[in-house]
């Protein structure tokens, strides 16, 4: 879970293909990013930003 927030650190703020790309170049699958990113925006340590597309940032 902290690799999914160290990605989203980096990258500032992405959708969800952008995160999971770079999750599968960490050695990461897809649906484990997924429910990664899931669990950290749970814990409100990332934040879901609605707009024309949902992206996410750190909280």
């Amino acid at each position: 879970m902290e690799t999914i927030y160290k990605i989203l650190q980096k990258l500032g703020e992405a959708d969800l293909e952008t995160i999971v790309n770079e999750a599968l170049k960490a050695g990461i699958p897809p649906p484990v990013a997924t429910r990664h990113l899931m669990r950290l925006v749970e814990k409100k340590r990332v934040k879901v930003l609605c707009d024309v597309a949902v992206r996410y940032s750190p909280a």
